[in-house]
């Protein structure tokens, strides 16, 4: 066999295989966009990732339709739901929950304006622990009315802003004086907490801890231990997993570099074979 033909610089064969060689090379050294767009990023203490993505700091795509959140003039993160604004507290990514207060404070020196609305939560994204209660707010109260009812006005809330005519109640969702209450006062609404048996706390601090959502999206497990990054085809509406050659479709695995699996020497042996 003759190989001087092959190596000559003019060889069509040594030509084709290094402008192939050069052509891998350099889609192997480029990283997909869309796999750094979606790297993790932070707001305040919580690691945000997929489902999760930051509005206005992240692409779209790199979290599940209905995930988006935003991070505050404060830095701390805030979910949209039923238009109330809630404070993100802690996020669980191997239990796909997250502990969330509505981001109106509540308690001593604060203002009890009806700011706090009833939730209501879409089923297909979110949905609320076993442990969850329900806590009545009832604005406008008859302050004259309260004071003549010495039970009722032990469950008035301690708030700053109010006139002495009227006053906010507070109680949980099964108390005997609901009734009462709202004869008493305007309309009510209802603020989730989370409630556990055998605690004495006030109705204070349950809003202040808030409650527990868990939720209802694609599964990363498998892309992330590949390498990759999650995220979503808005518009096939389809998971995407996002590795650093290209996108596929649930893991990096599927999709390993041409040279990961094609050794030198089988570059020699079709030189051989070619001669």
């Amino acid at each position: 066999m003759n190989h001087s033909f092959f190596f000559t610089p003019f060889s069509p064969i040594v030509n084709l295989f290094i402008a192939t060689f050069f052509l891998l090379a350099k889609k192997a050294s480029c990283t997909d966009p869309q796999f750094l767009a979606c790297e993790p990023k932070s707001c305040g203490d919580q690691n945000i990732s997929f489902p999760f993505h930051i509005q206005n700091a992240q692409e779209e795509y790199c979290g599940y339709p209905g995930f988006a959140i935003s991070c505050n003039e404060k830095n701390k993160t805030v979910l949209s739901l039923s238009n109330n604004e809630y404070i993100i507290q802690e996020i669980d990514y191997q239990n796909h929950s997250l502990r969330l207060s509505n981001a109106v404070g509540f308690g001593k020196n604060t203002s009890c304006s009806p700011q706090i609305q009833n939730i209501s939560l879409n089923g297909d994204r979110f949905h609320q622990s076993t442990t969850r209660t329900g806590v009545f707010l009832f604005y406008n109260c008859n302050s004259t009315l309260l004071g003549n009812d010495s039970k009722l006005l032990n469950h008035k809330a301690d708030c700053s802003g109010e006139n002495a005519n009227v006053s906010t109640v507070a109680m949980l969702d099964d108390d005997p004086l609901l009734g009462s209450a709202s004869e008493k006062c305007g309309a009510g609404v209802v603020a989730p907490v989370d409630v556990y048996r055998g605690e004495n706390v006030s109705i204070g601090k349950m809003l202040e801890r808030g409650f527990v959502l868990n939720w209802v999206a694609s599964n990363c497990s498998e892309c992330d231990e590949s390498g990759g990054r999650c995220g979503f085809n808005h518009t096939t509406y389809q998971f995407k997993c996002f590795c650093p050659d290209r996108p596929h479709a649930r893991s990096c695995k599927s999709g390993e570099y041409f040279f990961s699996s094609f050794p030198v020497s089988k570059f020699y042996r079709l030189l051989e074979i070619a001669g």
